[in-house]
């Protein structure tokens, strides 16, 4: 969008995943995108880089897709130039099965819903509410299928759940479970941090999650299903828009 408006651009990809912008900045000069168009500015440290352009006056726009926490920083470093912004930040999607719903249906659309790119996904279901008449047989059901999911590297055949993207997002999934599990949360399948190297966390479920749990108001961004349970449409209407993310 920004080279269809007639716009220069300054990209800053996130310290994991640099490779793939410099790639994509090759197949734009291959294409015809004259120099000085992109630019793009590699480093790991976001703030020195990224605060000295946008105090500076120089930028007209920021776009940025990253966490709530580094969007609230953004957005006032931004105020001062009065700086034009578009924000797609972290999230905290709910997931409601009813007690009229074809479980195979909802079992799949939740596996979808949670398990894309291993849940690291700015729109994976966060909190899963099952109405009770229900929530034992979805919870097996869930459980059955996310215990079946083979993890491992991504280039080997067979593999279902590859690596998260650094240790630091392993580490914090395994933070999430253990603070729900120690404020009464069951473990049906997964929660364990595996033996060996690299960042592998194995699809895991939760049940009877505490509405006071820090995996209820914290992005997961893992393969990690917290199942909550509700008795009326109102409860569940009320418990899924309970949350500062809108």
């Amino acid at each position: 969008p920004a080279i269809a408006a007639g716009c220069t651009m300054v990209l800053k990809p996130a310290p994991q995943t640099p490779l793939s912008s410099l790639a994509l900045a090759e197949i734009l000069t291959e294409a015809g995108l004259p120099e000085g168009v992109l630019n793009i500015v590699v480093t790991s440290d976001a703030a020195g880089v990224v605060e000295p352009l946008l105090r500076g006056g120089r930028i007209r726009k920021l776009s940025f897709t990253g966490s709530t926490q580094v969007g609230r920083i953004l957005l006032a470093q931004c105020a001062d130039t009065v700086i034009r912004t578009s924000m797609e930040l972290g999230g905290n999607a709910p997931l409601i099965v009813f007690d009229d719903a074809d479980l195979d249906v909802a079992v799949e659309g939740t596996m979808v819903a949670k398990m894309r790119n291993m849940g690291e996904s700015c729109c994976a279901a966060n909190r899963i509410y099952v109405h009770a008449s229900v929530a034992e047989e979805f919870a097996a059901r869930l459980t059955a299928r996310m215990a079946a999911l083979e993890v491992g590297p991504g280039t080997e055949p067979g593999t279902d759940v590859g690596p998260l993207i650094d240790q630091a997002a392993r580490s914090k999934a395994d933070d999430l479970v253990h603070d729900a599990v120690k404020r009464g949360a069951k473990v049906l399948t997964g929660g364990e941090l595996p033996d060996g190297p690299g960042c592998f966390y194995p699809p895991t479920v939760l049940t009877d999650v505490s509405t006071d749990a820090a995996i209820m108001d914290t992005e997961i961004f893992g393969p990690v299903a917290a199942i909550l349970t509700f008795d009326d449409e109102d409860e569940a209407v009320t418990a899924a828009n309970n949350t500062e993310f809108g």
